[in-house]
């Protein structure tokens, strides 16, 4: 986020020319923390990579010169309009402009998922999380699949980060690093199912609105308490996420005979 904004408000470069680049700048940051992190292994790895976050958030924060510190970025450049064909499609000139936008990439990097997930890489990546002492043994290069799974992350995190700061345009270290977004995606994977594709996409979808109407509303100063409830009660109740469960039940609905 912070790379293409800067690029863009300094530089004044275009913005779809700044927010590939922004992925790869995350990519790079998601390599030299593989050289730290990339030997370590379930909690241990999870930890370091938390850890990890709070050095760009320290250098953001205090590089007053170069990213404005606490004050943030602020008038940064809108996404340019689209032109296809005939059609106009104006991206930042109104809210809906935007929230086609946000659909349409949200549904590319679900079906990029989807072909990830079901590809060389995303079975061997299954076989690393289901135990991966047994897929070393396989022949599978753990090292390499969990680095190639880092850089890919990184990137499209790179890049959804910078699209989000074009929109709204305006980002500061609260904002990007704070807890509220860093926990967000973990609720949505926990809830919606971790091994899932959709599951997360479909948490999101419900639980995004509940924390912007309903939990923000009635717990401003700590309204993060019931993101930590809602991971407690789905890890006792639905560990495999709502994805997971519904998946379950309409199983056993096959084997039972009881679909019609």
């Amino acid at each position: 986020a912070y790379g293409s904004a800067l690029l863009s408000l300094d530089l004044g470069v275009s913005p779809w020319v700044t927010i590939p680049l922004g992925g790869l700048l995350a990519a790079a940051v998601a390599m030299i923390m593989a050289l730290f992190c990339l030997r370590l292994r379930s909690a241990y790895f999870a930890l370091a990579t938390l850890a990890f976050v709070e050095i760009p958030k320290v250098i953001t924060d205090n590089w007053d010169g170069l990213t404005r510190g606490s004050l943030g970025l602020v008038g940064l450049p809108g996404l340019p309009s689209l032109r296809l064909g005939s059609y106009h499609f104006d991206i930042s000139a109104s809210p809906t402009g935007s929230y086609y936008f946000v659909l349409c990439y949200g549904f590319v990097l679900l079906l990029l998922v989807a072909v990830i997930f079901r590809s060389n890489l995303g079975l061997a990546l299954q076989a690393i999380r289901e135990e991966e002492v047994a897929a070393e043994a396989l022949g599978i290069q753990v090292q390499r699949y969990r680095l190639l799974s880092l850089l890919l992350s990184g990137f499209f995190a790179g890049i959804t980060g910078a699209c989000y700061a074009h929109l709204v345009r305006y980002i500061e270290p609260g904002l990007v690093y704070g807890l509220h977004f860093s926990a967000m995606p973990m609720v949505f994977a926990i809830c919606g199912g971790r091994f899932t594709i959709l599951g997360p996409a479909l948490a999101a979808l419900v639980l995004y609105p509940l924390d912007q109407f309903i939990f923000h509303p009635l717990l401003p100063a700590g309204h993060e308490f019931l993101y930590g409830a809602v991971i407690i009660l789905a890890i006792l109740f639905m560990p495999s996420g709502f994805w997971g469960q519904l998946r379950k039940g309409r199983l056993v609905s096959i084997k039972t005979g009881s679909i019609e």
